[in-house]
């Protein structure tokens, strides 16, 4: 990761388009926290007696302020899992999100 980072400076291009590494960090982060709201909607079903189970992923572009993000949203059964981070129909993340989960990622870095 650290060749990557020095290389794209080097390169004089920007750190936050395509093909950079963070794009890959914030896409990894995505898709981990979108893992963590399900799990945790379905732990919640499941306290309510619910046989709500996990059914798959759904593939989906998300456009940013400095290209797009390939995420993988998962499903449940019963089709009643609402993402908070990215939500149904939601095809943009341009509210400063990735700016935020960027600047996170990098103060747990330097720690």
């Amino acid at each position: 990761m650290n060749e990557r980072l020095k290389e794209r400076l080097y390169s004089k291009k920007g750190l936050l388009g395509k093909e950079s590494p963070f794009s890959a960090i914030l896409q990894q982060l995505v898709n981990m926290m979108l893992d963590g709201e399900i799990k945790s909607f379905l732990t919640q079903e499941r306290a309510t007696d619910s046989l709500n189970k996990r059914n798959g992923r759904t593939p989906k572009r998300v456009l940013r302020n400095v290209g797009h993000l390939d995420t993988s949203t998962p499903r449940d059964r019963n089709g009643d899992f609402e993402p908070e981070l990215i939500g149904k129909r939601q095809r943009d993340l341009t509210s400063g999100l990735d700016d935020q989960i960027l600047a996170l990622y990098a103060s747990l870095v330097v720690e």
